[in-house]
């Protein structure tokens, strides 16, 4: 009994596909995302995010300007983040603090650029490219530049 329960428990794992990290699933070509109101509400939200980031914008470019031409310092608590789209969907780019209670929800229009300024530290980064689900998780100690399509 335990020899054909260990045969279905490895044949399970064996028929799992496992992604490497920094890979990106993308479903089938035809099917649509399985929550079909969530581009609703993320087009809303993503609206909403805008018309927030559009307030003091100029002081923002230029800070984030700021820490993108000078040296990194150490002491600083926070840092720039560029962040290009080259695909044809307004995404929302998700930053999650590891350790940390800071949460971000940048917006970036489609083949578009945005930028923000953002404490340093650990992240989980997710969004949702046009169906396309990415997923990283990056230490921000300097200027992050971050480029992102849908190829």
């Amino acid at each position: 009994m335990k020899s054909i329960f260990s045969g279905f428990l490895l044949l399970f794992f064996l028929s799992c596909e496992v992604l490497p990290p920094g890979s990106v699933y993308r479903s089938p070509a035809g099917q649509a995302p399985t929550n079909a109101s969530a581009p609703k509400n993320e087009g809303s939200e993503f609206d909403q995010l805008m018309a927030k980031d559009q307030i003091d914008k100029r002081k923002v470019t230029a800070e984030v300007l700021t820490y993108l031409l000078n040296d990194p310092d150490p002491t600083e608590k926070q840092t720039g983040a560029v962040i290009e789209n080259r695909s044809n969907c307004n995404i929302i780019i998700r930053l999650v603090g590891i350790n940390s209670t800071k949460i971000y929800n940048l917006p970036v229009p489609r083949q578009s650029k945005n930028q923000f300024v953002i404490d340093k530290g650990n992240y989980t980064l997710k969004s949702d490219i046009c169906g396309a689900n990415y997923y990283s998780q990056k230490d921000i100690t300097e200027p992050l530049i971050l480029k992102l399509s849908n190829n």
